[in-house]
């Protein structure tokens, strides 16, 4: 039996190795008998779960910096998985990464790849609501604009509590190589209850500086208003958010 040590620790069998935690603390075992944490580091039998550790730890430090620039997304939900889920969706998408040698797989390559900007476009941030809208929507790059249509406002699913919606669209541009991001906002959309469109658009005024993928991202949550201030509305069934064009 011998401690993981490193800036990152998993749960689960890889290669034969039991990894778990022990009274709080992060531990590893071989199937029929102990290891050192030397044979971990040098052993022949271990090359895979040293390439998996190191992937990982590349994996885990694009998570990090990624959550910071979808933070304006995301203020104000509340969800446990969501950190584990994103971690699995880099770890698929360093999997698409076909130049790299095991080990030194990376997701900035996987990226490069068709199925790495699906399994991005696809992936729900917010179970409980993946679609933003109950009617067509799309992003459009050459004006910027994200177009609704087909919108009824009593389609929404207004919580009892909301007063009115409040819809954001962003660009972000994030660098899966470098973990550098830039990104513009629009001003926020609001509608009401007493919406009586069909149609809207949201635009940015332009594109974000810098190097790495685009992506249009958008946001949609309801408040209440009390003595004249908004108040985010929390539980998953309030809150929305999508990637809607890459």
């Amino acid at each position: 039996m011998a401690k993981q040590r490193g800036i990152v620790f998993f749960e689960g069998t890889i290669g034969g190795i039991n990894f778990y935690y022990r009274k709080g603390v992060p531990t590893a075992r071989a199937a029929g008998g102990g290891f050192t944490r030397k044979a971990i580091k040098t052993g022949a039998h271990m090359v895979r779960v040293r390439e998996h550790n190191s992937e990982f730890a590349r994996c885990s430090k694009v998570n990090k910096v990624f959550k910071q620039a979808i933070r304006p997304f995301m203020l104000g939900y509340k969800d446990g998985t969501l950190h584990s889920r994103l971690m699995q969706l880099f770890l698929n998408i360093k999997d698409c990464d076909g130049v790299s040698e095991r080990g030194k797989r990376v997701v900035f390559l996987g990226m490069d790849s068709e199925k790495g900007k699906q399994l991005f476009k696809d992936f729900v941030f917010t179970p409980k609501r993946s679609n933003i809208l109950p009617c067509d929507y799309d992003f459009d790059w050459n004006t910027l604009t994200f177009s609704v249509s087909g919108f009824e406002v009593n389609a929404v699913g207004f919580p009892k509590e909301a007063d009115y919606m409040e819809l954001v669209l962003g660009v972000v541009r994030f660098d899966f190589e470098t973990k550098r991001y830039t990104r513009v906002m629009a001003a926020p959309l609001v509608i009401e209850r007493d919406f009586l469109g069909d149609s809207f658009t949201v635009a940015v005024s332009e594109l974000p500086s810098g190097t790495g993928t685009l992506f249009a991202m958008v946001r949609v949550a309801f408040y209440q208003e009390v003595n004249g201030d908004g108040y985010l509305l929390s539980g998953g069934n309030a809150f929305r958010v999508q990637v809607v064009g890459i």
